[in-house]
């Protein structure tokens, strides 16, 4: 008996990158592969991965397109490990909005920017995208606030990379999109 071998087309179009944040200008950089941990002293690191959607049948979704992003402070990040990842599908209902995706992918606390970030890069790019974002948070409780009172609760410490986050996502974006 012999097995009859049917090749498959891939149904998903994955690209990831890295880039080095740079702790005083905001700016980031993106890193290559022979370009080692590059960056000044103290930067961040933004690892992002894009997975688009091939819809090569008509039961799949054609344009969903998934991101994952992650900044880690300090050291290099590793982008393959974004591969371990689950991935978070979106509802079965066929009723893909941006709060049963948030629902999903954000942590639903209240700086948490998934939601926005998301909405923004729907609108831009003209298809549904599903964002997840790891150590990222418009703001963070300081220890001196707790002292402090509830005035000085929240202290904007992030502000920079958000921005520059969302400048890597939609520079792949674009990488991923035109290449699919």
């Amino acid at each position: 008996m012999s097995a009859l071998y049917v090749p498959a087309e891939p149904r998903f179009a994955i690209h990831r990158s890295e880039y080095a944040l740079d702790p005083i200008t905001g700016a980031p950089t993106k890193l290559t592969g022979d370009s080692g941990s590059a960056g000044e002293d103290g930067a961040s690191f933004i690892s992002v991965l894009v997975m688009a959607h091939s819809g090569a049948d008509k039961s799949n979704k054609p344009g969903m397109v998934w991101v994952w992003a992650q900044v880690t402070p300090g050291r290099r990040a590793r982008t393959s490990a974004m591969t371990n990842l689950v991935l978070s599908m979106p509802p079965s209902s066929g009723l893909y909005t941006r709060a049963s995706s948030s629902q999903l992918m954000g942590s639903g606390a209240a700086d948490d920017p998934t939601v926005d970030i998301g909405r923004r890069l729907s609108s831009r790019f003209k298809r549904p995208i599903f964002v997840s974002l790891n150590n990222v948070s418009t703001s963070r409780l300081t220890a001196s606030a707790v002292v402090a009172g509830p005035s000085l609760a929240l202290s904007m410490v992030q502000a920079d990379e958000l921005v520059a986050l969302e400048s890597c996502l939609v520079a792949e974006l674009r990488m991923a999109l035109s290449s699919a």
